[in-house]
């Protein structure tokens, strides 16, 4: 794994963690389930990283 992987799992990975805290509000107010946009964005982003590894191993193996 390259460190432009790396880099963008670890980004993934903190944005979630910031969209669940700040529409939960796990440990700042009084918890509230996530919402059905929030669901979606996390989905899209996560498809966007699936995707971006996807096309890059793919790239890396034809050369």
């Amino acid at each position: 794994m390259r460190k432009s992987e790396r880099t963008a799992i670890i980004v993934c990975i903190i944005l979630s963690l910031a969209v669940f805290v700040g529409s939960t509000g796990l440990g700042y107010a009084v918890y509230r389930p996530l919402r059905y946009y929030d669901i979606f964005s996390l989905v899209i982003s996560w498809i966007g990283l699936a995707f971006y590894l996807w096309r890059d191993r793919r790239n890396a193996s034809g050369k």
